[in-house]
This record gives structure tokens, sequence and C-alpha cells, in this order.
């Protein structure tokens, strides 16, 4: 709330101080680096917002002129146009540029956000919390902020109606501030078991929007204090805003007591400038600041909505990016504030009249076109290339996991049933396996290259995996995580005896992942065991890594112009190249053991790639896709570099050689 200029009773400072609120957040959601502490910005708003609404309702009711339906339809002016304008442009954008599933989620939240539920739908609906990297590419996340105030708009004044006509001035403070008091010990309860609802609820946030009305009782109770201390008390309060934008972060645990930096701060700069003309109320009058405060509402709008799609597309902005995105906030935020929130704000009778039936309505409708997104899965085809819908169908097919093919067994827990189950069986399904591929989703995504080759070969391969345990014998609850840590303990157990049935063994794993404390002497231990137990063992190395590999690029790439995606990296820098090395000399050790090495399919002397033959082959940033797996396969084939295990004839002149020579060569 923000009183036009030059009425009487407007207070410059205050919109200075809105300038500084506003400018903290957008720093900080350009960089968090640059400024740790700028999301409390959000907290002076609070603060600001309750100073000002307890002075339009304490005058109201005090006068005898306060309205129920004046007061939200002056708050439904303030707010809901160029809210409302923002929600629509946010949504059509992110229907036509975003990706289905996340244009989806835009719709849900647009609904949300338009009813003042944003942020009881962040709470519910966000898999993670407001500080994660993956919250920035959310277009309206920002307006949990918005909903908390509306929603104490509606408790606030029926409370305050209650207080000024049962209690005395004391007992009004005893009752609020114990209320905020209580606000701020339940933020801080719930902020590690609960950090989401201690950061998006109301009944966490409420205390700082008290503070602010508390501020403004005291601005009508206590008038007039000598100007020193006015002068100190306004420094301290710079001081204790300045402190919380600048020395808090994300680790903080916010809000909670660490939210009472920012709201105490703010409560003494509104007070000291509301009974004392101090120097610091002089410098949050200057003109530059104030007009940034006055157009600080449109700002926090768009502000967050124009990064989070730059972000969306192309990731984290270069010096080139973020001029861009400050030039589409400040274009936004002067559309918002002259077009849209200026006008709506006055209006005669007869407007009055109107707005009371269209805001809801726009609210309303605004609703159900996000619920129609949602519903509809994000599939919305205007503005859409004839092609797009084909063209994704075609990458989503091509970046599916291994574990979406009912042929791939990977299981998450023990089941003996897979060891005999005919859908594990890969090539020649008409004779017994001879082959076992042995391991985790690492081993797993090398079922579509084993699949190809099997087939092409005529042999038979049995694959069983267990997602998140290492292949390794005797030691794998160290490795593996407590939910599954028995099951993977019985499904390495049962394997131990279940590998004497094969004459080939390929063990695969996140090597990489598990490469730790005494990994790589279990390691040694378990190829030790297999050495001995199996005619033919092979380690399928890791395959090469890319720590910044983004499946989502190509099918953003069909909506964002210019989205170069990342698809090379040094073979030289390749985390797995040290495992990898360690691994190839262990296998060196036994006559009967053997590599699987997939690098020479994806890199050449000098990188590694992504994609094969201009097809993506990756679905993270360490798992082949399963079509990227049988692309491979197919690949060596043309190359003729069909490994030795899964030759028919070569395998068998390796097998009667391992036979014939199956000592270790060196002890471990």
């Amino acid at each position: 709330m923000s009183l036009p200029q030059n009425r009487p009773g407007y207070r410059p400072d205050i919109d200075g101080l809105r300038a500084i609120a506003v400018l903290a957040v957008v720093v900080f959601h350009l960089n968090k680096s640059w400024l740790p502490g700028g999301f409390t910005g959000v907290d002076v708003f609070f603060v600001i917002s309750g100073f000002l609404i307890t002075g339009i309702l304490s005058r109201g009711l005090q006068s005898g002129t306060f309205s129920y339906a004046g007061f939200y339809l002056a708050r439904a002016r303030r707010i809901l146009p160029a809210t409302i304008f923002c929600i629509a442009v946010t949504l059509l954008v992110g229907s036509v540029v975003m990706l289905p599933q996340d244009a989806a989620s835009l719709g849900a939240s647009a609904a949300a956000s338009s009813v003042w539920a944003a942020n009881i739908y962040f709470w519910r609906a966000l898999d993670t919390g407001y500080f994660a990297t993956s919250s920035e590419l959310v277009p309206l996340l920002h307006l949990w902020s918005l909903a908390v105030e509306e929603q104490f708009y509606l408790f606030w004044p029926p409370l305050l109606a209650a207080a000024y006509r049962w209690l005395p001035a004391s007992a009004r403070y005893v009752l609020v501030g114990g209320l905020a008091l209580g606000s701020f010990q339940l933020g801080q309860a719930l902020i590690h078991s609960h950090p989401s609802f201690a950061y998006y609820m109301l009944p966490t946030r409420a205390g700082e929007l008290m503070v602010g009305g508390l501020a403004y009782w005291l601005t009508t109770d206590i008038k007039k204090i000598p100007s020193v201390l006015g002068f100190l008390a306004s420094l301290v309060g710079v001081a204790l805003v300045g402190l919380s934008i600048v020395s808090l972060d994300e680790s903080s645990g916010f809000p909670g007591y660490a939210a009472l930096l920012p709201t105490l701060g703010t409560a003494l700069l509104l007070y000291t400038g509301s009974v004392d003309r101090t120097l610091v109320a002089a410098v949050l009058s200057f003109p530059g600041l104030v007009a940034i405060g006055r157009v600080s509402f449109s700002l926090y709008l768009w502000h967050w909505p124009v990064m989070a799609f730059y972000r969306y597309a192309y990731g984290t902005p270069s010096i080139g990016g973020y001029i861009a995105c400050v030039v589409a906030m400040v274009a936004m935020t002067l559309i918002s504030y002259f077009a849209v929130e200026r006008r709506f704000r006055t209006g005669s009778k007869r407007s009055s009249k109107l707005a009371i039936l269209g805001y809801p309505a726009a609210s309303m409708m605004i609703a159900g076109l996000g619920y129609f997104v949602f519903a509809s899965g994000g599939a919305v085809s205007v503005f859409k290339p004839t092609a797009y819908a084909s063209n994704l169908a075609k990458l989503d097919g091509e970046t599916k996991p291994a574990s979406e093919y009912p042929y791939n067994c990977q299981i998450g827990g023990f089941d003996e049933a897979v060891f005999s189950d005919r859908r594990c069986l890969l090539g020649d399904t008409s004779e017994a396996a001879g082959i076992l591929l042995w391991g985790d989703s690492h081993a797993a995504h090398h079922v579509g290259y084993v699949k190809v080759l099997a087939e092409h070969n005529k042999l038979a391969v049995r694959n069983v995996s267990m997602s998140g345990c290492m292949p390794v014998f005797k030691t794998s609850a160290a490795y593996a995580h407590p939910s599954i840590v028995e099951a993977c303990s019985k499904f390495n157990d049962h394997m131990e005896q279940e590998v004497e049935k094969y004459s080939t063994v390929v063990v695969g794993s996140a090597w990489v992942g598990f490469d730790r404390g005494n990994s790589r002497e279990d390691i040694a231990r378990t190829i030790a065991t297999l050495s001995a137990k199996v005619p033919h063992v092979v380690i399928a190395l890791s395959v090469p890594l890319f720590p910044d590999y983004d499946r989502e690029c190509e099918r953003k790439s069909l909506m964002f112009p210019g989205l170069h995606c990342k698809t090379e990296r040094p073979l030289s820098q390749g985390l797995e190249n040290d495992v990898n090395n360690y691994l190839t000399e262990l296998a060196g050790r036994y006559p009967n053991v053997t590599v699987l090495d997939l690098h020479p399919l994806l890199c050449d002397r000098q990188s590694c790639r992504t994609v094969s033959d201009g097809r993506p082959v990756y679905y993270d940033a360490g798992h082949l896709s399963m079509a990227g797996s049988r692309a491979l396969g197919y690949k060596a084939i043309a190359l003729g570099e069909t490994p030795s295990f899964i030759d028919r004839d070569r395998l068998s002149e390796h097998n009667h050689a391992a036979i014939d020579d199956s000592a270790p060569r060196s002890a471990d």
C-alpha cells in the first residue's frame, strides 16, 4: 500500500525503503552471491504492509468510517490488476515456450496464484525448497509472498475490530505482541522439520506484519522522542536491515528468529521516520529511491518471471544475459506500472461497482485458464511449430532411461524371481543364457547395447541389476543407502552363488560415485572371487560422464531461439578417468578378466560427446538412454568393434583359454 504523492500523510521515506527492499530482492535473484541476504527484502515489505494496513484499519475503526467492502475493494484495486496481468502474460508465454510438463506445473501455480493460494500450492507441490536451484526455474514462485499478505488481510481486520471494541490499548499491545512472538517461535520450531511450511505459510510469517502494526500504534501513542534518540534508533534500524541483507544467507535458518533482524530494523525505521525527520529518513526520501519505490510492486512482479524464463532456457546468465534480463525487467515494470497499476488504482462509484464483479471474474478466468493448461498436461499447441509434437516425441524416445523398458530387469529390492524370469533374457531367448549382466543402474544402461549385440550374434544374455546397489560381495552394505541395505546385501549374497551358472559375467556399477573408503579393495576382492568362479569376467567401465548435461536442452531448443546445448567435453577432463584406469589395471591382473569400454564409441582423441551420429544417447549426466545404448550397439557392429564376450566365435576361443589358465597374475 502506498499513498499518492502530495497527499496528506504521504511519506517518501517509505517509498525509499521499498526501493531498498525490492533492489535487494532483485540483486539476490540475479545472483545470490552478490547479496546473500537479499531475500530479506520480502520481510521488509511485510513489515511495511503491516504498518500501513494497520494504520488504515485503525483510523477507520476509531473514526467509525471503516467499511469491509471499501477496504477489500481498495486492496483489490491496488494489487489485483497488475498481478492478474503478470500471471496472464507469464502463463501465456510459459504455455508457448515451456515443455509440456513444465507448462502444466505453471498452469497449476497460475490457478493457485489467481485465488491467492500460491504459498499453499508451493508448500504442497514444490518438491524442493525456496533456495534450491531448481526453484529458480518456477516463473510464479515469487507470488507466495502476495498470497501471505492477502491471507493476512482476511483475518487482520476482524481481529483489530474485536480488539478495538473489547480491549484497552495496553491489552491490544499484549495480544498482538504475543501473537507475533508466537509466529516467530513457530517459524523457528519448524525450520528443520518442515522448512517449506516455515518459509511459505502465513502462521510463520504473520509476526512480521504484526510487528509493522505495532510500529504504527507506537507512532500514535509516542508521537515525539528526542532527536538524538530518534537518530540513534534510525541508525540501529539501518544496521539491522543492512546486516540482514549482507550477512544472512540460505543456511541461516529462515524465517524463525533470524527474521527478527529485518523485521525489527524496518519497524524502527518506520517509527522514527514518523515521529522525527531523521537523517536516515531524509536519505530514504532521495528522489531516485522514491521513484524506484513507486514502481517497486510492478518491479517485484516482473523481475522473477524474466529471470526464471531466462534460466529455464539458457542457464546461468552471462554478462550479456544479465543486461538482457535487466532491460526486460525495466520494460515490463514500466508497462505494468503506467498501463495497469496506476490506471486501475482509483475509480468512480460506477467503476467501483464494476470492480466488485470484475476483479473476482478476472481472477476466476485466469484460474480457469491455468487449470486448463494443467489439465491438458501443458500440451497447448497454439503458436507451436507444426512438427513440434512429433519432434518432441522423437527426443523423448531417444532420451528415455533404461528403467522404463520391460526387458531391463532393474529392480528396487531383492526379488529372486528375476533370476529365472524370461523377461530378463536378451538376444536368442531360445537357449539358456551363458552370459550374465550384473550390477546397478550403471550396469543396466548397457542393456540396449548388449541386447543389439546378443541378437546379432545369436547369444542369450540374462540381465539383473538393482538400483543403488554396488556389485560387491560381503561389503555391499557399506555403500548402499540405508533404505536398501538389507535388500542389497541379500541381492549380492545370492549373486555370489548365481554367477557360477554362467560362462561370462559382466559387472558394471557407478564406480565413480562409489569410489570412496575401501571401495577399491572391496572391488578387487570381488573380481578375484569372480575370476575363480567364472571362466570369463568383464568389468564394464564407467561411460564418459557429463556433469553439465541437461536432458531437457534439446527439447527446449525446439522453442527457444539461439539455445546452444552443451554436448562435448575434453577427453582428459573426465571424472571417470581415474577409476577406469584403476579397473583396467585390476583386470590386467587376471587372464580371464577384461574390460568393456564404450569411450571409443563416444570419444575421439580430444573430446567426448553426448551424441552419436547426431542423436542424443544420454538420459542424464552419467546414464545412457536405452535408445542411445542400442545405437551404440549398432555402431559397434558397423565398426567391427564387437567385444569378445558377446562374439560367439571369439567367446568360445576365450573361454577355452581361460579354463586352461585361470590363475591370477598377482595376488590382491
